[in-house]
Order: structure tokens, then sequence, then C-alpha cells
């Protein structure tokens, strides 16, 4: 029998089907969590106006964030514009969930939660320390902070509420 390509071949096909694997184990869109009932005792809700703007040449976007906690480590954060859901990042235990309506899509993963994406650094509104390094948490004496990403221009900035 007479095999094409030879072993040069064969490692570039394993290697492509080794990523296939990966990708599909990996999964976009992660375990599926629970949904979040904020009534249920132990949720601390806090809520403040923020501008984000996505990247460096993107538009502001001004909208109200939600960043709700429990004790068991669940947190839910919430960016919305007049009521519609723009971004839902859930995270638990189990691990994480971010979708949009503005990119029709869910992405998730196992525990920590991502640090690429803001929404995982807020456990409280004003955001605090310890912050991922990808990210730059100021403060300012009047109540304001920004949240940044100094590598894509990412911002998220708001007030004490």
């Amino acid at each position: 029998m007479k095999t094409t390509g030879g072993p040069r071949a064969l490692r570039a096909a394993t290697g492509c089907v080794i990523v296939g694997l990966l990708l599909i184990a990996s999964g976009c869109a992660g375990p599926r969590l629970a949904p979040v009932d904020l009534h249920e005792p132990g949720w601390v809700v806090r809520e403040s106006q923020v501008v984000w703007r996505p990247r460096r040449d993107a538009p502001e976007l001004v909208g109200e964030l939600m960043v709700a906690t429990h004790p068991d480590g669940r947190r839910f954060v919430q960016l919305s514009k007049q009521a519609l859901p723009l971004i839902t990042a859930q995270e638990s235990s189990r691990g994480w969930n971010l979708s949009s309506t503005l990119r029709r899509g869910r992405f998730g993963g196992g525990p920590p939660a991502t640090d690429r994406v803001p929404w995982f650094q807020f456990s409280s509104i004003p955001p605090s320390l310890p912050v991922s390094s990808r990210w730059q948490l100021e403060t300012g004496t009047n109540g304001m902070w920004r949240l940044s990403q100094p590598a894509t221009g990412e911002v998220v900035e708001g007030g004490i509420p």
C-alpha cells in the first residue's frame, strides 16, 4: 500500500486533528450556567451609569451597569441601554458565560473567568483592586473611576452610584 505525502504530511494532518479536537473540547459556549435569580437571598446588587468604548477607534456607548455578587462566589454583570441587555457576563464555580446582543453570540469556558473582557473585572461598583494585569484601574478623588486596557483602547468609566 502506497501512502501519499510521507511523514511530513502525516505530522501536518495529525497537528490539524489535534488543534481541531482542542477547539471542540474548549468550545465557544462553555458550560451552561443556571439562570440567576437576583431575588434569591444573599445577592448584593449595585448599579451605575457608565461609558463604554470597546476599542480605541470605536464610539462611546452610555449605558447602565449592574454588578451582582453572591457570597458563594457567583457573579452576574450586565450592561444595558434603555432596559435592553447588551452584554451579560456570568461566573460561578463551574465556569463563565458571556453573551452579547451586539455580536450575537455566547462564549464561555471553565474557571477562572477570562480576563480579556472588562466585565469579569467587576466584583463591585466601582471596581476594586486587584484587577487583571491586562487592565488598569484609576480612581479619582471625586468618585469617578476608569477601567482601561492600554493594548486595545477599551475603556469603561463611571462614578460611584
